[in-house]
Parts: structure tokens; sequence; C-alpha cells
């Protein structure tokens, strides 16, 4: 507003106007005002969507099956990742090799998708962000069989020509998209939590 005593452009921060209870504040102030805000809705959001992930039923682990080590040929019992959408397509085939058997828990309910170019090509819709959770239950390295987090990204694609309510509909969808990254966080740990009660 403008100061009516100098007719100099003031920032003012108000915590009730209607009974002048006004302060002049730089620029830097109402930043470190927004900061302090934003870290307390990122807390609870945080919390909120922690419980949310905590509150939903675990997934259940499927039967474990057997199939033949392509390069030994002796047998692998493979016990998938609970909530694991793979196909498992060796299952039918009855052999594969055991660093290549992979479990994914796809994140479908959260799919984020944005208009994407790479170079002179058109936009196409990308998912972006997408958080899989992944595992390879037979690798014969024991640490390559926990359950870790894979995120979907390229390199060189852009959004491009945004204005700026172009640029707030991408910011919005990021946050989203953090949001809800948040909660594949908690099933991650979840996930691996499952795990290591298995071999326990």
């Amino acid at each position: 507003m403008t100061d009516l005593d100098t007719g100099q452009q003031a920032l003012l921060l108000s915590t009730d106007a209607n009974h002048g209870d006004l302060q002049v504040a730089t620029a830097d102030d109402v930043l470190k005002a927004a900061d302090a805000a934003r870290a307390q809705i990122n807390r609870s959001t945080r919390l909120a969507l922690a419980y949310e992930a905590a509150a939903r039923p675990a997934p259940t682990a499927k039967p474990a099956w057997t199939i033949a080590d392509q390069d030994t040929g002796l047998p692998l019992t493979v016990t998938c990742m609970a909530g694991c959408n793979t196909a498992h397509w060796e299952r039918n085939r009855g052999v594969d090799r055991a660093d290549e058997i992979n479990c994914t828990q796809y994140d479908r309910a959260n799919t984020v998708y944005l208009p994407v170019s790479c170079g002179s090509n058109d936009a196409e819709d990308w998912n972006f962000l997408s958080v899989e959770i992944t595992s390879r239950p037979v690798h014969p390295d024991p640490a390559k069989r926990i359950p870790v987090a894979d995120i979907e990204v390229s390199e060189d694609h852009y959004i491009t020509d945004l204005d700026p309510d172009g640029l707030a509909v991408v910011i919005d969808k990021i946050e989203q998209r953090v949001a809800a990254m948040r909660v594949r966080h908690a099933e991650l740990i979840h996930a691996r939590n499952e795990y290591l009660g298995r071999q326990a």
C-alpha cells in the first residue's frame, strides 16, 4: 500500500487491520514468515500422509512359487514382495535367471501426467515422477532382495511455453506429486519391514 504520510510504497503485516494493528515489514520479513508457515504446513502434511499410509491395510503377500534357475537348473522359490503387481510371465515358462526376476508395486493411484516435449517433438502426456517400489526376491546378492524405490524421470524432456497460470498448474502438480511421494515413502518402509520380518 502507499504510506499516506510519505507517499512511498510500504509493505504491511497485520494481525488485525480493523483495529489498526499494522506493522511495516520488509520483503525479507514476509518471505521468512512465509517460509515458517510453509514448513509448518509441510510438517502437518507429512504427518497426515504418514498416518494415512500407516492406517491403510497392508498389502498381503502372494503365495510362493517355484521355477528353475536358467543358469544352474536348481529350483528357485520366489516369494513376491507384498503388493507386487508384476505379471511374472517367467512363472508360466517355469525358468528364468535369478537376477532377472523382479517384483514391482506400481504407483497407479497417484500417477500425475504433464505435457512434456523432447527437442522439436510435440508435447505428449508423460508420467511424471512416478515412484515404484521394487524388489528382486531371489537375486544372488541378498542386498538386492530388499525393497527399494525407483523414481521414473527423463533427461532432456521439457514442459515448454508456460505462462504464469501454466507454471502455477505445474507447481500444483509437483506439490501433489511430492505429497504422493511421501505416501510412497511410508509404503516403502512398510514393504521393507514386511520383507525383513519374513527373514527373522
